[in-house]
């Protein structure tokens, strides 16, 4: 099984502005922005009226494929993705670990910010209305399994709150 080296991963719900910050961070570093949404085609995938992905396992592994075409070894990525996303049913699944093992990341980052703000940003930019009790599960979801990778992979957690990514620019 081929790892990358070379990958922050930042993590976060649907609308909680991981791109946003990734780009702020890209502009101030070195790093290489890129989104596993782009890798995955997104809209290939899913049904963007709702978020839902038909088959996490297929995607991830979509994903990993994707990078091992896009990854280069003298570069250094920040890689905006999910750590836990709604199957077709509309559950709360985690990402496979073996995602995450290939991935290989050396800081895992999850942008965090209040449902009721999320649903709203959601909703301008979807034109759907969310369930705030969903994205807030969701929510919760991604940080207990962000917390459990970083220490599965001796990395540094970090959470980035209110757009502060300070901690994170300190690390890189």
């Amino acid at each position: 099984m081929e790892v990358f080296e070379n990958i922050y991963f930042i993590g976060g719900i649907h609308g909680v502005g991981k791109g946003t910050i990734c780009k702020e961070i890209a502009s101030k570093t070195r790093l290489i922005h890129i989104t596993a949404s782009q890798v995955l085609k997104w809209e290939e995938i899913s049904d963007s009226n709702n978020k839902l992905v038909k088959d996490i396992t297929s995607s991830q592994n979509r994903l990993v494929e994707g990078l091992k075409n896009l990854i280069k070894k003298d570069e250094t990525y920040l890689l905006d993705g999910h750590f836990c996303l709604l199957d077709s049913n509309g559950v709360s699944k985690r990402v496979d670990e073996d995602t995450f093992d290939q991935i290989n990341p050396k800081i895992i980052a999850i942008v965090i910010d209040d449902a009721e703000k999320v649903a709203e940003r959601l909703q301008s930019r979807d034109y759907k209305i969310y369930d705030v009790g969903v994205l807030n599960q969701l929510q919760l979801m991604e940080i207990e399994y962000a917390k459990y990778l970083s220490n599965k992979y001796s990395v540094p957690y970090i959470e980035i709150k209110n757009g502060n990514y300070n901690r994170l620019i300190e690390i890189i």
